[in-house]
């Protein structure tokens, strides 16, 4: 109970307060994180150590557990999920070849430790796990969690579709929106200035397996209770609870034409006229 209490305080603070944005170094790799997620490992009270023998895809490796050397396990990355590089039945997808060539620059060779949730076999005979890395950052020790460094770095997306621990879905949820606003590697034709932003965007709650979002005190949360802003519980396709009725997202109303001679967008009262020449033009109605 005391590290759901914990969790919940840590997201709601880096919601509203931010959070400080920092580059590890990893061999030759360079990856964007944040401070405040240095310690995550200190709360891992269970794990095994292992070594990472071969990359599937960015989300899938192929490693040796320390305690079965003669094991060769394929495992699968908790709450995590990358372009597709090596699918069967599917075409390589848009950054599978850079999200998967990350991983392999990151964590090939390498000893790490796995953490687990309650489910460690999926379907496909694959263990589920957090991997953790051990690294030097500004003369201290840590354990980074891959899992969320792919996130933070903008080579996958956090992976919502199944639960997972609800201490570290916000976190990965908070990472996946820092990122597509800073258009990192994956996102990077998402500008942030074509990612439009409400100017009221409270913190809302959703559920580890529910559909809806809701308001602090909604009876739903008695089980399960992750902080999230609301333009990003509306983005993921979160609907409003008809019992807590939250607050639903309002944004201004826009609306864009094309001519032969110009681009004319339209947002609450003003319209920005775009001339061929790259000027413009503001006007106030």
């Amino acid at each position: 109970m005391r590290r759901t209490i914990f969790f919940l305080l840590f997201a709601l603070h880096t919601l509203v307060f931010g959070l400080e944005p920092i580059t590890l170094q990893i061999g030759d790799t360079s990856a964007s994180y944040y401070r405040e997620y240095l310690n995550l490992f200190d709360d891992i009270s269970e794990y095994e150590s292992a070594v990472i023998c071969t990359v599937v895809d960015g989300d899938t490796v192929k490693l040796k557990l320390k305690s079965d050397p003669d094991s060769l396990l394929t495992a699968r990355l908790i709450g995590v999920d990358t372009p597709e590089s090596v699918h069967p039945q599917k075409s390589v997808e848009h950054f599978g070849i850079e999200s998967s060539g990350f991983t392999k620059a990151v964590l090939e060779g390498k000893d790490v430790f796995l953490s687990f949730d309650w489910e460690q076999i999926d379907s496909y005979g694959r263990i589920l796990c957090y991997i953790w890395i051990p690294l030097e950052y500004e003369g201290r020790a840590y354990n980074i969690m891959f899992n969320l460094l792919l996130i933070t770095s903008g080579y996958g997306h956090a992976y919502t579709s199944y639960a997972f621990d609800e201490n570290y879905t916000g976190i990965f949820i908070e990472a996946e929106r820092l990122a597509r606003l800073g258009g990192f590697n994956l996102w990077q034709e998402e500008k942030p200035d074509s990612i439009l932003l409400p100017e009221y965007d409270p913190i809302v709650y959703i559920t580890s397996t529910g559909d809806k979002y809701h308001v602090h005190g909604c009876h739903f949360l008695e089980h399960s209770k992750i902080p999230i802003l609301l333009s990003e519980a509306v983005r993921r396709g979160y609907i409003p609870c008809r019992v807590c009725k939250p607050p639903q997202l309002e944004l201004p109303s826009i609306s864009v034409v094309e001519e032969d001679f110009l681009t004319a967008i339209t947002v609450e009262g003003s319209v920005v006229i775009l001339y061929p020449d790259g000027t413009w033009e503001f006007e106030a109605y």
